[in-house]
């Protein structure tokens, strides 16, 4: 039975990714376009190409936390709203808890989520996945994971927790199938639908 949904939130539920790469410019002028999304191929705290100490990293949260409004919400306040009633809903992301509250604040969607893991609760996606199915009794097929990197599948995968990818984020169709997916969806009115479809197909197991 599928009892919860997993969202990244950069490239899936926000729509950071040009402030982000404008904002990590300023430390690290050298990234392109190209490389920083190649950063995304794995976890990214594991690149030296992103490592900030602990002042560029407050910088970095604070200009984020700043540039951001409610406009950089992808649109799925109505779609956020009908799954928290029939799923636990949670996202588990590389940013900080403090920001991603913030953001999901400004389109008043805080309250639809059981949770959100940040980086603060650990870098690794595999360690916060572990914590969220330990502490909510779900077994990793019980969930499904929404998101827009190679880097997110690679550690989903580790954790055998069904993924998604999306295309309107971080990385194209071309990358997320490098990794392991139940599909690729390009619009957003497909997650609804894959998720449904995820759920008819679990019970005809």
């Amino acid at each position: 039975m599928l009892k919860a949904i997993i969202f990244d939130f950069d490239g899936v539920l926000g729509d950071t990714y040009a402030m982000n790469l404008e904002v990590c410019k300023i430390f690290k002028p050298h990234i392109t376009d190209e490389s920083f999304r190649d950063l995304h191929n794995g976890n990214v705290y594991k690149t030296q190409d992103l490592s900030f100490d602990k002042n560029e990293e407050i910088f970095h949260a604070s200009e984020m936390k700043k540039r951001f409004e409610e406009k950089h919400l992808f649109p799925f306040k109505k779609d956020i709203e009908k799954l928290s009633k029939d799923y636990k809903l949670f996202v588990v992301s590389s940013t900080s808890e403090e920001n991603l509250e913030n953001y999901l604040r400004c389109g008043n969607l805080l309250s639809h989520f059981v949770a959100v893991l940040g980086k603060n609760t650990d870098r690794s996606k595999v360690v916060k996945f572990k914590m969220i199915f330990e502490k909510y009794n779900l077994l990793s097929e019980e969930c499904l994971f929404f998101t827009d990197t190679l880097g997110d599948l690679r550690e989903a995968e580790e954790v055998n927790l069904p993924a998604v990818g999306v295309t309107w984020g971080y990385h194209d169709s071309d990358t997320l199938q490098k990794g392991k997916t139940l599909r690729i969806i390009s619009e957003f009115d497909e997650i609804v639908s894959t998720i449904e479809e995820f759920k008819h197909n679990f019970l005809n197991k």
